[in-house]
């Protein structure tokens, strides 16, 4: 039987895989085609963090994956009203992770100066801002996640 909690636990998903491809696009090509990336030294005048640039691509595609492989088994019509211990881990690992990438990118495009060092405004610059913004953004929304999958998984309990 379908209800509400279930629809928008569907729908909740489907904006956090709609949020993972934009960032995914831009963290890709947001650099005028070219690789964007996040981020993550503290030294702006350095090339990127190799290391922050793993784990934001680690966390754009891990959690892509993840998302679309819960959809297709809420397709598959599996017993997914039983919602586990798994579904708040994984929000809440997600939400963490989210918002660690986004401040990473923040942090870094905030402070950004192109090659000319006197031009504040630049696409790549507000492309980053945007990426930082939407990560923390889709971490606001796997923190409701979490709260719904709670909120599902206390009522499995009770009804056991």
């Amino acid at each position: 039987m379908v209800n509400i909690a279930s629809v928008g636990t569907v729908v909740i998903k489907v904006v956090k895989l709609v949020l993972n491809i934009i960032i995914l696009v831009l963290y890709r090509t947001g650099y005028r085609g070219g690789f964007l990336g996040v981020g993550g030294t503290w030294n702006l005048n350095e090339e990127k963090n190799p290391d922050a640039e793993i784990v934001a691509s680690g966390v754009f595609v891990g959690f892509f994956i993840y998302t679309v492989v819960i959809l297709i088994s809420y397709g598959f019509g599996s017993n997914h009203q039983k919602k586990t211990l798994v579904d708040i881990i994984m929000n809440f690992v997600g939400m963490f992770m989210f918002i660690a990438v986004g401040g990473i990118a923040l942090h870094y495009w905030i402070g950004y100066q192109n090659e000319n060092k006197y031009i504040s405004v630049t696409s790549e610059r507000a492309i980053g801002i945007t990426v930082g913004v939407l990560c923390v953004l889709s971490g606001a929304v796997y923190l409701v996640d979490t709260v719904l999958s709670f909120i599902h998984f206390a009522r499995e309990m009770e009804f056991d």
